[in-house]
């Protein structure tokens, strides 16, 4: 039986180093795919515990392609309250009001970033007094709201949660979600230095 030559060695030596290299590269591909899948699995996984996380956000409403034009009239809104759209030059003052504010100032408002709470005006006193807890900070607004068909209103630029009590809680959720939140039109302008004066004099 004829004995390979050095050559043939050579040869099949080659051909067995080039197998392995391939089978090395497969492998390496496979753990390089494998671990990209885990990573997208991680992240996927981490956004659905956010979601999962944050109860109520769920039945927030929200509005997109909103104006943010600057008008010198009154403005009427297709949702009441409503959530955002063109609105007077001069925003409403953040802060606690027992009487209704105009809409076209709290826009602008909402336009920098405020949460409004409105209530219906027959709502109890006890429910009240717990918005006023709520809305005891910068960035919010409250108000009666007559209009509204809901009892109780969360408002942000483009979002809205509406409930039947103000002990919902959905509501801290809501104002710690977009209270200042990524859907603000012009983060970090001013809610204060605006009006508390109806400067139209609107009904």
């Amino acid at each position: 039986m004829a004995r390979p030559t050095p050559k043939n060695d050579r040869a099949t030596r080659a051909a067995a180093m080039q197998r392995e290299a391939k089978r090395q590269d497969r492998r390496r591909s496979l753990l390089i795919w494998g671990s990209l899948g885990v990573v997208l699995a991680l992240i996927v996984g981490a956004v659905l515990f956010a979601v999962a996380s944050r109860p109520g956000l769920e039945a927030v409403t929200e509005y997109d392609d909103l104006e943010q034009n600057h008008v010198a009239e009154v403005v009427e809104y297709p949702q009441d309250p409503p959530v955002g759209g063109d609105h007077n030059s001069a925003w409403w003052n953040c802060g606690i009001y027992t009487e209704p504010i105009p809409s076209y100032h709290a826009v602008h408002s909402l336009e920098h970033g405020a949460v409004w709470l409105t209530y219906q005006p027959d709502l109890p006193a006890e429910q009240i007094e717990t918005l006023t807890d709520l809305a005891d900070q910068e960035f919010m607004l409250l108000s009666p709201h007559e209009a509204q068909a809901s009892p109780v209103v969360a408002t942000a630029w483009g979002q809205q949660l509406e409930v039947e009590r103000a002990d919902d809680d959905r509501l801290p959720i809501f104002i710690t979600e977009f209270r200042q939140g990524p859907q603000t039109p012009e983060p970090g302008a001013a809610c204060t230095g605006g009006t508390s004066v109806d400067l139209l004099g609107a009904p």
